[in-house]
């Protein structure tokens, strides 16, 4: 068994693992803070309207 080949494979196999439980941990905690923000938004949300907007160019 080639060693070099068994080194590089094994450190994409950490970088993958480690990338997957750093991403999976931040949207886990993204996941709370949004359901604790949820919970604790009592009030109703805010509608906004826009005017109409005219765009004027000149064409040649």
């Amino acid at each position: 068994m080639n060693t070099n080949r068994t080194t590089r494979f094994a450190g994409l196999l950490v970088a993958v693992l480690m990338t997957v439980v750093i991403n999976g941990a931040m949207l886990m905690k993204f996941d709370s803070v949004a359901q604790q923000g949820h919970a604790s938004n009592a009030h109703t949300p805010t509608l906004v309207t826009l005017g109409t907007v005219n765009v004027v160019a000149h064409r040649s």
